[in-house]
């Protein structure tokens, strides 16, 4: 039986991988198919930073996307902090079509790998690598982030990458792989008040801190030599509003709860989106304080995850929604090695996937961001139900996970809820 599904999950990985290149094809040869919008935001910025002009100049960001297939009359520019160019000028460097292959479905591929060595890292064990797989393939999040070519494979890395490191008492390399969720600091600030606190207490958290700092600082520092005006055009372009080529940074509006009651607020002030993060902020300090050490990170990703998502005063975006992957996978490996204890998991797993497979859609009918501020909320309640079921076998869910395991193999992480 073990074979067979080997054989039909092979097949399906097969048939699957023609499919998508079919279609990759199709998208990126068709003169009549716009190409991902936030993936030419990276390209072009990553073009003129090169050639030694301002990444954040609106009108040369639209010329270059008009020129390029681009889906909307405004450019699309990239908001992310200035070392994130580091990232995005190889994908300038390269044409279009080569360029757009690396960014979107490298991305993909990179999210794929990224889940499937989490898996193993933290016990899963390797003929059920299909758990992991079908997790990914699941996600709503990711196949909207396959469709609009944000930063979503390069966070999920960062998480992933600084798991697999700390598994393994690597925490300088931890820290370096967390360079990446430096693209999108917004949607880690609970993540980093953990992180300095850890810091302030134990060497190890020093550690985290400093691979982090470092890789920080000489992207910082490799942008800074390309184009020493990059800071000044960044900050000018960020807080200069709405402008004849692109809506102002604060003129997005996030599908978050937050926003959606910014927009019922006379004037839509921006500080109404920063009201949930400002008071959960302190709450969570004063947990990590008392409560808090390195160890515990994979346990409390799990929630911790979810609920930055939920409090994160901007972006939130349905492509950002890919990191609840990190608390999918935790808790994958232990409800696996428990036999999958959850109440009524026929209903869950429903459930879950019903909302996941919404999210494409409402992405085909190019609905409102609005649309979307239910979908962390939902996913996360899921989770927190998968969760449920943990409680009532913990013990027995950590000797399965450490049966027939070699002494040279990592551990069943010792807590997830």
């Amino acid at each position: 039986m073990p074979s067979f599904r080997s054989a039909l999950a092979g097949l399906a990985l097969l048939v699957t991988l023609a499919a998508g290149a079919l279609v990759v094809r199709q998208r990126i040869t068709d003169e009549t198919t716009a190409r991902p919008h936030d993936f030419l935001q990276v390209w072009s910025a990553g073009r003129l930073a090169l050639q030694g002009e301002s990444p954040w100049d609106g009108k040369r960001m639209f010329d270059l996307q008009k020129a390029n297939r681009a889906p909307a009359p405004y450019a699309a520019m990239m908001w992310v902090p200035p070392w994130g160019l580091v990232v995005a000028m190889p994908i300038g460097a390269l044409p279009v079509e080569a360029a757009q292959v690396v960014w979107v479905y490298g991305q993909l591929a990179l999210i794929l790998l990224t889940a499937l060595a989490v898996w193993r890292a933290y016990g899963g064990p390797a003929n059920r690598l299909w758990v992991p797989a079908v997790l990914v393939v699941a996600s709503g999040p990711v196949w909207w982030q396959v469709s609009a070519g944000q930063y979503a494979g390069l966070l999920f890395a960062g998480i992933g990458g600084y798991l697999i490191a700390h598994r393994f008492n690597r925490p300088v390399l931890a820290g370096a792989c967390l360079f990446l969720i430096a693209l999108k600091p917004h949607l880690f600030v609970l993540f980093a008040v953990g992180l300095i606190i850890d810091a302030l207490r134990t060497g190890t958290g020093r550690k985290v801190v400093f691979g982090g700092a470092a890789v920080l600082l000489t992207a910082s520092a490799v942008v800074t030599a390309v184009n020493p005006h990059l800071w000044a055009q960044y900050h000018a372009a960020a807080t200069g509003g709405y402008t004849d080529y692109y809506p102002g940074f604060y003129e997005w509006f996030p599908p978050t709860i937050q926003a959606v009651v910014r927009d019922f607020v006379p004037g839509r002030p921006v500080w109404v989106q920063f009201v949930p993060l400002v008071v959960v902020a302190p709450v969570f300090a004063v947990y990590w304080w008392r409560h808090g050490r390195p160890d515990r990170w994979p346990a409390v990703l799990v929630w911790l995850v979810p609920v930055q998502l939920l409090v994160t005063p901007y972006s939130g975006w349905p492509s950002d929604l890919t990191l609840l992957l990190v608390p999918a996978l935790l808790l994958a490996v232990k409800l696996d090695a428990a036999g999958w204890p959850i109440p009524r998991r026929g209903l869950l797993a429903a459930i879950y996937l019903i909302a996941n497979a919404i999210v494409p859609v409402l992405w085909a009918q190019v609905a409102s961001p609005f649309a979307y501020a239910w979908v962390t909320p939902v996913i996360g309640v899921c989770l927190l139900w998968a969760s449920l079921g943990l409680r009532t076998a913990p013990v027995e869910a950590a000797g399965v996970a450490e049966a027939g395991r070699s002494n040279s193999e990592p551990r069943a992480i010792p807590e997830l809820v």
